[in-house]
């Protein structure tokens, strides 16, 4: 399911999620107090990154007996731990993606600095034309697309999970989204233009209200960047 994983030091709303998002990752980064969490998995990341502000002692004395490479910044700077670490992982300099776009995992990412989420948002928004996004505390999860696309959702992954249902919505991040297809869905999209501001995609269910997981509906669009996100009904 993703390329890299970034893990923040947000919270984990599902741990049983969030360990499935960690484990499909073929690279693992940890930024900041984002190690926190995967010493508490016990699970070693590729790249340490950060002002460590955050991080347990604890986290930093196994960061070094396992020699992981560590990336030190001061705390006062003019760029975030995560737009350092977007930057690094899309560098070509570490991580070999074989000329294929990646899908990067923003995990641990929602917590109670709005500022810092929608900063995170607007950053994959940013970077989407070099790789896909995706961001989760383990419950919900977000999509941060670049047209053209097509999206299969997959979510929840977790069998804990599936007694719940879900909703999705679209929003387009861009003045525009073209071509917007949505189907296997209580309501449908035919190649319609979704612009920015506009309610249209938002509370949407898959086709089989019984059928908890949002798996068999499928999204496509041709241009502009669109925001999928699914979360279990309130």
């Amino acid at each position: 399911m993703l390329d890299v994983a970034i893990i923040l030091s947000g919270k984990i709303a599902d741990q049983e999620g969030f360990n499935h998002l960690v484990h499909s990752a073929t690279y693992l980064v940890a930024v900041d107090g984002g190690l926190n969490h995967l010493i508490d998995l016990n699970l070693k990341p590729d790249l340490v990154l950060g002002d460590f502000d955050s991080v347990r002692d604890d986290a930093l004395v196994k960061a070094e007996q396992w020699q992981i490479d560590i990336m030190k910044f001061p705390r006062q700077k003019n760029f975030t731990d995560s737009e350092l670490a977007i930057e690094e992982v899309l560098s070509g300099q570490r991580f070999d993606f074989k000329g294929t776009k990646p899908v990067i995992g923003l995990l641990a990412v929602f917590g109670s600095r709005y500022d810092h989420l929608l900063n995170n948002q607007l950053l994959a928004k940013r970077f989407s034309s070099q790789a896909d996004f995706i961001l989760s505390d383990g419950l919900a999860l977000q999509w941060i697309l670049n047209g053209p696309h097509n999206l299969k959702l997959n979510w929840p992954c977790t069998g804990s999970n599936l007694t719940r249902k879900y909703t999705f919505s679209l929003l387009a991040m861009s003045e525009v989204v073209k071509n917007v297809n949505v189907c296997n869905s209580e309501y449908t999209l035919n190649q319609h233009d979704l612009k920015s501001g506009y309610s249209l995609g938002i509370s949407n269910l898959a086709k089989n209200a019984a059928y908890k997981r949002t798996a068999e509906v499928e999204i496509s669009f041709d241009a502009g960047c669109l925001t999928v996100i699914v979360l279990p009904e309130i």
